[in-house]
C-alpha cells in the first residue's frame, strides 16, 4: 500500500519547496497527450500540481514537507460525476415502495426539506469520496442549495450548483412525464416567466471566491420546459460570467423526435441555425444523436453528458440512437454521469459506461472511458483548465490505488481503475492537495454520522408520504 512519510525540511541550495511530492506511481495524466508515466511522481504545493514527470527527477528537483510512496500503484485525476440530482440520492430504492400507491417522485421531491437535501447530499459525499470521486455537479434540483453548499467544507468534495428548477413551461413536463410530477412539486417552480428570469444566476455570487470547493454555473431543467427567449437569456448570462449553460435535452427519444418532426428538421440543425449553439452549451442525456449531428456538435463545441443507464433505458424502448463514443472520438467534450445511481454504485459507473457502448455498437476504450469521468466530466461544466487531469498548473485533486489489488495486472490501467476495479482498490484520494481518504476511511467530517442522518431522513420522508 502507498505510504507516507514526513520528512523535515532542509535548505537545499535553492531547491524550491513544495508541500506534497507523490512518487514511485505508475501516473495517467489524462492531459493532451495522455501519457502512463511508470515510476512517475507529482510535486504539490498551495494545493496545485507544480511538475510532473519521472520520480528521480521530482524527487531531485524538489524539498518537500510531505512525501507519499505509491509503491508502484496507479495514480489517476479524481472522478468527476458531471450530473447527478444529489437531493434524490437517498430516493435510490424507493421506487418499488410507489408502485400502486398512486404517489410519484414528484411526491417525494415536494416533501424534501432543507435538512432532507442536506442529508442526502452529504451521503452521496461520503460515497463518492470512497469511490475516487473528487466532485459533483447537480443540475438545479435542489430547492435549497444554501443546504447543501456545506456539505463541500464538511466533507472536503467540490460541488457545482446552480438555480433551482428554471423552466417558463413546467407544465409540459407534466405533460410528458407524469410519473416524475405531482402538483405540489410543480408548485415549487418558478410561477410566471418573469420569475423563471429572475432566479438565472442567483448562485453566480459563490463563484467570488476563487479557492471555495462550491462552484456555480447557469442550469435550466430542460426537456422543452423552457422557451427560445429563456434559453437566450440563460446562454447570455452565461457568456458574461465565463461559465456553462447546462440543461437536459434528448432524454426521451420518441419525445425528442416528435419535436424534430415539429421543426422539419434535426433539433441540433435547429439549434445550430438559430444560433444557439456554442462552447458554453452542454447537453445532459442526447439519447439520440443522429449521424449529422455529430459534427455540428464537435464543430460547435458542444458539451455533452452521457448518463449510460438513461441511455440503456432508452435503447430498451426504442428511438434511441446513441452515439456517445463517437462524438467523444469527434473531438466533444463528453462527461460520464450517474443521474440518479438507482442499480450501480458510484465505482460501477465505468462499467456501466462500458457496457452501454457495447450495446449502441462502438465499444469505448479504458482510456476514452477514464477521459470522459475526468477530464471530460470536467469540461462540461466549465471546469477543464483547473480539473480533470495531472499537469503543471492544475488543483491536486487525484486518487491513489492500491498495487497489491487483482485489478492490478499492469496491462492496460485505463481500463483496470477506470472500468473494473471497485472502490476497494482505493488507498487514499486527495482534492485540493489535501488527503480525504485513507484506506477507505473519510478524514474530514464524520461519515456515520452522515449515513445515520441519510437513514433518518428516509424513514421521515417515508412517513410523511404514507409508504412502507
Amino acid at each position: 500500500m502507498a505510504h507516507s512519510t514526513a520528512q523535515k525540511a532542509i535548505p537545499d541550495h535553492g531547491k524550491p519547496r513544495c508541500d506534497l511530492v507523490v512518487h514511485n506511481a505508475v501516473l495517467l495524466t489524462v492531459d493532451a497527450t495522455d501519457k502512463v508515466i511508470t515510476n512517475g511522481a507529482m510535486a504539490i504545493h498551495d494545493g496545485k500540481i507544480v511538475a510532473v514527470g519521472a520520480s528521480r527527477d521530482i524527487l531531485t528537483r524538489y524539498n518537500s514537507s510531505q512525501v507519499l510512496d505509491a509503491n508502484g500503484g496507479v495514480v489517476h485525476p479524481g472522478f468527476i460525476d458531471p450530473h447527478i440530482h444529489v437531493s434524490q440520492y437517498t430516493s435510490r430504492s424507493v421506487l418499488s415502495s410507489m408502485e400502486g400507491t398512486g404517489i410519484t417522485m414528484g411526491d417525494w421531491k415536494s416533501a424534501l426539506t432543507p435538512e432532507d437535501e442536506h442529508a442526502s447530499a452529504a451521503l452521496a459525499a461520503v460515497d463518492y469520496l470512497r469511490s475516487g470521486y473528487t466532485g459533483f455537479v447537480d443540475p438545479g434540483t435542489i430547492f435549497s442549495p444554501d443546504a447543501v453548499a456545506p456539505v463541500a467544507d464538511e466533507f472536503n468534495i467540490r460541488i457545482w450548483l446552480t438555480d433551482p428548477y428554471v423552466a417558463d413551461a413546467g407544465a409540459e413536463l407534466k405533460k410528458h412525464f407524469p410519473e416524475l410530477v405531482s402538483e405540489p412539486f410543480l408548485a415549487l417552480w418558478p410561477k410566471s416567466r418573469d420569475e423563471a428570469f429572475r432566479r438565472l444566476g442567483s448562485q453566480l455570487f459563490r463563484n467570488k471566491d476563487k479557492d471555495s470547493l462550491v462552484r456555480a454555473f447557469i442550469g435550466l431543467y430542460g426537456e422543452g420546459t423552457d422557451s427560445p427567449a429563456l434559453f437566450r437569456a440563460a446562454s447570455d448570462l452565461a457568456r458574461q460570467h465565463g461559465v456553462q449553460v447546462q440543461e437536459h435535452l434528448g432524454y426521451a427519444p420518441l419525445l425528442y423526435r416528435q419535436r424534430e418532426y415539429a421543426l422539419g428538421v434535426s433539433m441540433m440543425e435547429h439549434m445550430r441555425d438559430e444560433g444557439l449553439l456554442a462552447s458554453h452549451i452542454t447537453f445532459v442525456h442526447m439519447n439520440v444523436v443522429h449521424p449529422g449531428d455529430v459534427q455540428i456538435i464537435s464543430t460547435h463545441n458542444v458539451g455533452v453528458v452521457w448518463c449510460p443507464y438513461g441511455q440503456l433505458q432508452m435503447l430498451g424502448r426504442g428511438g434511441a440512437e446513441g452515439r456517445m463514443v463517437e462524438l467523444h472520438r469527434a473531438g466533444t467534450k463528453v462527461g460520464v454521469a450517474s443521474d440518479i445511481p438507482r442499480v450501480v454504485h458510484f465505482s460501477a459507473l465505468g462499467t456501466l459506461a462500458a457496457v452501454t457502448s457495447a450495446a449502441t455498437g462502438l465499444a469505448a476504450s479504458g482510456r476514452e472511458i477514464l477521459r470522459m469521468r475526468t477530464l471530460g466530466a470536467a469540461a462540461t461544466v466549465g471546469a477543464a483548465s483547473e480539473l480533470g487531469s495531472l499537469e503543471e498548473g492544475k488543483r491536486a485533486d487525484f486518487v491513489v490505488r492500491r498495487p497489491d489489488v487483482s485489478e492490478n495486472l499492469g496491462l492496460d490501467p485505463a481500463l483496470e481503475f477506470a472500468v473494473i476495479a471497485d472502490a476497494n482498490s482505493i488507498d487514499c484520494v486527495f482534492v485540493d492537495g489535501k488527503r480525504v481518504v485513507e484506506h477507505g476511511q473519510i478524514l474530514k467530517g464524520d461519515a456515520s454520522a452522515a449515513v445515520a442522518r441519510a437513514h433518518q431522513s428516509v424513514r421521515g420522508l417515508a412517513a410523511r408520504l404514507y409508504l412502507g
